[in-house]
């Protein structure tokens, strides 16, 4: 009989303080950990396990049972899902597996009485059947009645489901001396593809010292639930004896599952309205933030007290509440199992010793269930918030929350341009690009945002990039395709690459692409698996990178369904996860800066579990992964899984805030984008930073409450610290979330809506951050045509790659018309010629002359005559491809004046004869020694001729004309006298 002693699990518990738990009670270690025996143990114990496909009867579960024939593995046990560290046999028939598993853990319990409740986490896939000493405790997705080796689960467990622990509880049944826990594990059918189980356990104390803050979700609580009313009493104060009050651990309630059942009275009918709850918090205030972050999980409304001062109300009516008082609304749905965030200023701390006081009421004395837990830590550190400037890229106005069209929708200042599509050819080495576009990595030519290399993974089988070299014209506001060719991944040395997906760009200048599969196979028996690597690639060559060996793949990183990996600016580290198997986040230091090829890897390890998918507590630590040998690198995964690292439930996507320098990642599968600061060997301020519920979304149209939705997928960060986050699930969205967001104070936008059947992939910008790729995957074949920035119809029928800005930087823009006539003011017969002075490129003009010659025109640079005097407006309106202008009119713009208005000549010039016949005399009297000039036009305002050498001999001059050559078809003309500064026009009729 094989006994697990302190040696195989206590110092376990002590050495690593449960940080191998999916669930935890963290804030009762001080009591837990003091008990030297070997009871609690952690996930990943060691177990006897019989898979031998025997049906082992009833006695099996007895604490006197000869379990010494039987063989002996860590948790967690299983097969099919690739994270199991014991794999068990299933039989010689993959259609007919075996129904039933047994499992045993023994250990001995010095004094059984220094033990409260029982907890238990377990991981069960399908059904589960759990005995404490012979005696039954729990089970779960199983058949009530009798269970035997034939029964099967009642239901299949899959997705994220298959990864979780469930927590349950059951009284104290432990007795001094030896002690099992037996367990038994059925299949949902014969045909099942995986199994799973793993196990934790922890205890509730009999007593509960004060808690150190920060204090963790799912800690101990003291509770009153005897339907007595402490109106009258000073309860929530700090002198308050709260000794005789019950102990348990979070969460408490009824109805729905708990960790704690707290009482609702004798009848059903008419329980309780009030349950209180009391614990003692220890508080440095030196080490404690400004702002704490309250996390309360409340059903139905709930009151909190800090050293006997509310500090928060939710869902209770204001002003002063009694026992009797019932919440204000009902609380269902997800907002049963939500933590609602509230911030407390410090100030409500006193340093040392604190009574956190909460009293939970149910809606009425009829409701079916209650809910409660409470988390404290620091919040989050305030962050400035985006102010946008012109010419942002993060600048816009919501769309309109809304399912998939036949068309791609982005936020109305944005303009996209389609670059790249499945199906065209290649410009260098032949072929066409395949389809599934998904990571699009800029990467500048010597920094250039206006010039450089695209890569384009393709989420094939077999697998693909693609390289493209663009660049931006100035004149056309248009990104052009230079060249567009395949990377080799098909030779010897790499055999061959499929469903490359994410990725990432090294400060350095070169790009990775992951491959999310780890199908097996060593065609070239280099001893490395064939696919499941990171590759770094050479943009500029298009070729996969040397390290000296000739061409290899990222073996140091790891094997694995790699998804992305971002690399810091040091060079040195980069951060990573995987879509699928451990579902863990990576973290790799490289030994040398800029080569990635040999270096230190580590896993990341929760120091408390995720409670509702939301983090329990805010730290963590890494823990490294062997890495050095081939073998290593091979199976990176199942040691990361052996070594606890916590699940995810899907890592699509790591990225560095380039503004607090904070790791954020995506749980696809939980719905979310945690972060985190990474302080070396550990890691704080873990929290969740976005999504698992609805957001208000301000758009044109008004205010609109939308769900944060699943398929969290890629994310990048802007020069200010937005992040955009695209989605593969839900609506397929573009989100863009604020950089001082929270989740008490959320600040989300929605940016963009892929057209039907489509994905958005794989965003990065330039290094000024105007423009934006990404890629539109696996579109419907029927999406009809939309313009983009060319002003053309595209269509998204294929996996396309895009790029998008503001309207100003991208394409051609709606002219903005201005103009200038040569002179303003002139006098009647006067030629005026306008000049274009719009902005943008316009392609046509249509000009509007009050009182002008001619009236209208389309001409650029048009010449107007005027025949009359007045005050007149000018207007123009231009075109291009972009759109027509608003018009520009200037009002009473041009002056025309008659003649004699000018004084200073008037009496002192006669024209004569008028009409004549084509000889004119012009007589001037008094014009002293100045220069003299005499201009005909006809009446469009068309010069004719002039003179200049008129000469005065100080009193009287007299000059002769002949225009008889311009009078045909002319039956006046316009005559311009200039003396000086002066002028006189003259109105000549003709005689033909």
């Amino acid at each position: 009989m094989k006994k697990q002693q302190l040696f195989l699990s206590f110092i376990c518990v002590l050495s690593v303080l449960f940080t191998v738990r999916a669930a935890a009670f963290e804030t009762l270690t001080t009591t837990t950990t003091a008990i030297a025996g070997a009871y609690p143990f952690a996930a990943g114990s060691n177990w006897s396990y019989n898979d031998t496909g025997a049906d082992l009867g009833t006695s099996w579960k007895e604490t006197n049972y000869d379990d010494s024939g039987w063989q002996t593995g860590n948790g967690k046990f299983g097969y099919g899902d690739g994270n199991e560290t014991t794999t068990l046999n299933f039989g010689s028939n993959g259609n007919n597996k075996y129904p039933t598993y047994y499992f045993r853990y023994e250990f001995d319990i010095s004094d059984a009485s220094q033990y409260g409740d029982l907890l238990y986490n377990i991981l069960f896939d399908d059904g589960v059947v759990v005995y404490l000493n012979g005696v039954e405790i729990h089970r779960a997705n199983m058949p009530g009645g009798q269970i035997t080796y034939n029964t099967y689960a009642s239901g299949t467990i899959g997705g994220s489901d298959e990864n979780d622990f469930d927590l349950f509880s059951s009284a104290n049944l432990l007795i001094n001396g030896a002690n099992v826990i037996a367990v038994e594990l059925h299949q949902a059918t014969p045909g099942s593809s995986d199994l799973g189980f793993d196990m934790f356990t922890d205890f509730v104390p009999i007593t509960l010292d004060p808690t150190p803050y920060p204090v963790a979700a799912l800690s101990g609580w003291r509770f009153l639930d005897t339907g007595v009313s402490l109106d009258a009493e000073p309860w929530t104060t700090g002198a308050y004896n709260v000794s005789t009050w019950s102990i348990g651990v979070g969460s408490f309630g009824y109805g729905d599952p708990v960790t704690t059942t707290v009482s609702f009275g004798p009848d059903a009918s008419n329980k309780y309205i009030t349950t209180y709850f009391s614990k003692e918090v220890e508080v440095d205030l030196t080490t404690m933030a400004d702002m704490v972050e309250f996390g309360l999980l409340r059903d139905d409304g709930a009151i909190v007290y800090v050293n006997g001062v509310e500090v928060l109300r939710d869902n209770m009516p204001v002003g002063t509440v009694d026992y009797l008082t019932g919440a204000e609304n009902t609380v269902s749905g997800n907002d049963e199992n939500t933590y609602f965030i509230t911030e407390v200023p410090k100030t409500a701390f006193i340093n040392g010793i604190n009574r956190i006081s909460v009293e939970i009421h149910n809606r009425d004395a009829q409701s079916s269930d209650l809910k409660f837990d409470l988390y404290l830590q620091d919040a989050q550190v305030a962050v400035d918030p985006f102010t946008c400037e012109e010419g942002d890229i993060a600048c816009f106005t919501s769309i309109d929350p809304t399912g998939q069209t036949e068309n791609m929708i982005i936020a109305e200042e944005h303009k996209f341009q389609l670059l790249f599509k499945q199906g065209d050819e290649y410009t260098i080495g032949g072929g066409t690009v395949p389809g599934n576009n998904d990571f699009t990595g800029y990467v500048p030519v010597a920094g250039s945002s206006t010039e450089g290399y695209v890569a384009i993974n393709h989420e094939t089988t077999p697998g693909g990039v693609s390289i493209i070299d663009v660049h931006y014209d100035e004149d056309t506001q248009l990104w052009v395709l230079d060249e567009s060719q395949p990377v080799d991944l098909y030779n010897t040395a790499l055999v061959t690459t499929t469903r490359n997906c994410s990725g990432g760009t090294t400060p350095w200048g070169t790009v990775i692409t992951a491959e999310e599969s780890t199908n097996g196979g060593d065609q070239n028996n280099d001893g490395y698996q064939d696919v499941g690597w990171l590759v770094e690639i050479d943009p500029d060559t298009a070729r996969v990178i040397n390290y000296g060996n000739g061409q290899e793949k990222l073996w140091a990183m790891g094997r694995m369904k790699h998804e992305n990996v971002v690399v810091s600016e040091d060079m040195v580290t980069a951060y990573y996860g995987e879509d699928g198997g451990t579902d863990c986040v990576y973290k790799f230091v490289a030994d040398t800066p800029g080569d990635l090829s040999q270096g230190t890897l580590y896993v990341l390890k929760l120091d408390t579990p995720l409670i509702n998918n939301d983090p329990s507590s805010p730290s963590a630590h890494w823990i490294q992964v062997p890495n050095t040998t081939k073998a290593e690198r091979n199976n990176v995964t199942a040691a990361a899984a052996a070594l606890g690292g916590t699940d995810f439930n899907g890592v699509e996507d790591c990225e560095i805030n380039p503004v607090t320098g904070e790791i954020y990642f995506t749980s696809k599968g939980k719905s979310r984008v945690y972060k985190f600061t990474d302080n070396g060997t550990t890691v704080s301020n873990f929290r969740t930073f976005v999504g698992g519920t609805n957001y208000d979304i301000t758009t044109a149209n008004g205010t609109f409450s939308e769900s944060w939705g699943g398929g969290n997928d890629n994310l990048t960060f802007d020069d200010k610290g937005n992040l955009w986050v695209l989605q593969d699930g839900g609506n397929n969205y573009i989100w863009v979330v604020r950089p001082d967001h929270t989740q008490a104070n959320p600040k989300v936008e929605l940016f963009a809506s892929m057209p039907n059947g489509s994905e958005p992939t794989g965003l990065t910008f330039t290094p000024d951050f105007k423009f934006g790729f990404f890629s539109v995957q696996h579109p419907s074949g029927s999406n009809t045509p939309q313009q983009d920035a060319t002003f053309t119809d595209v269509r998204f029928n294929a996996s396309a790659t895009v790029v998008f800005a503001v309207k100003e930087n991208l394409g051609a823009q709606v002219p903005i018309a201005d103009f200038q006539a040569s002179v303003t003011e002139t006098a009647p017969g006067t030629a005026i010629t306008f000049s274009d002075l719009s902005q943008n490129n316009p392609a046509s003009w249509q000009w509007t002359f009050e009182g002008g010659i001619p009236a209208t025109s389309t001409e650029q640079s048009p010449t107007v005559a005027y025949l009359d005097e007045g005050i007149f407006n000018a207007s123009l309106v231009v075109t291009n491809i972009a759109g027509e202008s608003e018009m520009e009119l200037k009002d009473d713009y041009i002056l025309v004046q008659l003649l004699g208005i000018d004084d200073a000549l008037k009496n002192n010039v006669v024209v004569y004869p008028n009409p004549t016949s084509g000889i004119v005399n012009i007589v001037l009297n008094e014009v002293g020694d100045q220069d003299v000039s005499v201009t005909v036009f006809d009446m469009l305002g068309k010069q004719l001729m002039t003179t200049n050498n008129i000469q005065s001999n100080g009193n009287a001059a007299t000059a002769t004309f002949d225009v008889s050559s311009y009078m045909t078809g002319n039956q006046m003309l316009m005559l311009k006298v200039q003396v000086g500064k002066n002028i006189a026009t003259y109105k000549l009729l003709t005689k033909n």
